[in-house]
């Protein structure tokens, strides 16, 4: 496999997309032993839900896992109920550890993943090569101007991810026997381009056995499959959320285009105090994202300040 192929896989027509997610699928069924041995990964985002009809369109009864982490916005928690309604086979599991306990313990998820990870090795082992490169200037750096995360009195950390909705499923995976079939795309990110590569393709069989149907798939093909489809989608996407990760999540909070917290606080807003004031060593989570804001020059939505042109909550 290799970038040039993905890209051609990538200009594909839609229809040509269909056809091959439908033949990923079931040859991976087909290999791991029949509908028994898999599970459909389901958030209750656009992505899953476009991953789960095509799963349904060959075997109806498939069943889909959905990870409650209690960090979901109040639309996908009633989106995942109305399709269990509607007769999709949903389970529903759950992490060890509530959001709030995962941030008190491990600290907050600032800024991006990559950059979260980069703090804690330097915080927790300063003194090692993996340290010495990440303070240096090459390409594998941290930004200077997050560097000021290394001396905050909370931590930064990027174990909201592996705690809340890796574990579980991990968890769930060696208790059933069963393997995932993943709603993610190589468009996303290098870091999924480059798995999807190295995998040689959506299907990956062996120990760690999984199915990534949608891998050649892009943002605008999944809009255009739910148009096609008439699907129905999560409301959140309604109001306005472009993703509908976790509710909370700080990651790419930054950007100027981003409205995460806005879109919270317009349409959740005592779930929007309640993420602001989860703390660590002391320190919530509010002062900690305000800062992290400041530095891109951005404000939260309720301390924005006020002009001709500033919404209410912009």
């Amino acid at each position: 496999m290799t970038t040039d192929i993905l890209k051609e896989r990538q200009a594909w027509t839609l229809a040509q997309k269909v056809d091959h997610a439908l033949a990923t699928i079931d040859v991976f069924i087909s290999r791991m032993g029949g509908i028994d041995k898999v599970y459909c990964s389901f958030s209750g985002g656009k992505d899953s839900t476009v991953l789960l009809h095509l799963c349904r369109v060959l075997y109806p009864d498939i069943l889909a896992v959905f990870c409650s982490t209690g960090n979901e916005y109040p639309e996908i928690i009633q989106f995942v109920r109305e399709q269990a309604k509607k007769g999709a086979n949903i389970q529903v599991i759950r992490p060890e550890i509530t959001p709030r306990q995962v941030w008190a313990k491990y600290g907050f998820p600032l800024v991006g993943k990559e950059t979260a990870q980069k703090v804690h090795k330097v915080r927790f082992n300063p003194n090692t090569v993996t340290a010495s490169i990440i303070m240096g200037t090459g390409f594998f750096c941290l930004a200077k101007k997050w560097r000021y995360l290394l001396t905050e009195p909370y931590e930064t950390s990027s174990q909201c991810c592996d705690i809340l909705k890796k574990r579980p499923f991990h968890k769930f995976e060696k208790i059933t026997g069963r393997s995932p079939i993943i709603g993610v795309m190589a468009d996303e990110s290098d870091l999924r381009k480059g798995q999807y590569i190295k995998a040689g393709g959506c299907n990956v069989f062996g120990e760690k056995a999984a199915s990534r149907p949608l891998s050649i798939w892009t943002e605008a093909d999944v809009w255009q499959y739910i148009e096609e489809q008439r699907l129905d989608i999560a409301e959140i996407y309604h109001k306005g959320a472009a993703r509908t990760g976790c509710m909370g999540c700080g990651f790419g909070a930054q950007f100027a285009d981003d409205r995460r917290f806005s879109i919270l606080l317009d349409n959740h807003p005592k779930a929007y105090d309640m993420v602001m004031n989860y703390t660590n060593n002391g320190v919530t989570f509010r002062e900690a994202l305000r800062k992290a804001l400041a530095v891109n020059g951005r404000y939260l939505p309720d301390e924005e300040p006020k002009n001709l042109f500033t919404s209410p909550s912009c």
